[in-house]
Formats: C-alpha cells, sequence, structure tokens
C-alpha cells in the first residue's frame, strides 16, 4: 500500500507557501492567529485584564 503523503500551504499576501518552509516564528504567528478565529468563531470574546499601578 502506498504512503500517504500531506502537504500545508497557507495563503500569505495572496501567495501559497509551505508550512515547513516558515519560519517557526511565523508558524507561532500563524496558529495563535488561527486559534483565536477558531474559538471567535464558537462565540469565545477574549477578556481584557485590566493594568494594575
Amino acid at each position: 500500500m502506498k504512503e500517504l503523503t500531506i502537504r500545508t500551504f497557507v495563503k500569505i499576501n495572496g501567495d501559497y507557501q509551505l508550512w515547513e518552509s516558515l519560519s517557526s516564528e511565523k508558524q507561532n504567528e500563524i496558529g495563535i492567529s488561527l486559534n483565536e478565529r477558531a474559538l471567535r468563531a464558537i462565540g469565545y470574546v477574549p477578556v481584557k485584564k485590566e493594568k494594575t499601578t
């Protein structure tokens, strides 16, 4: 049986880029953004903490 190969691409500024070719910093930034989008899609509203002085 042939092994399944999966490649993940992300669209950045209209260009598709291979996930593995992105820096780990960029991967982390995109991952956080996708998680935030998913949470908001199910109704999550982030709570802003007030700064204490």
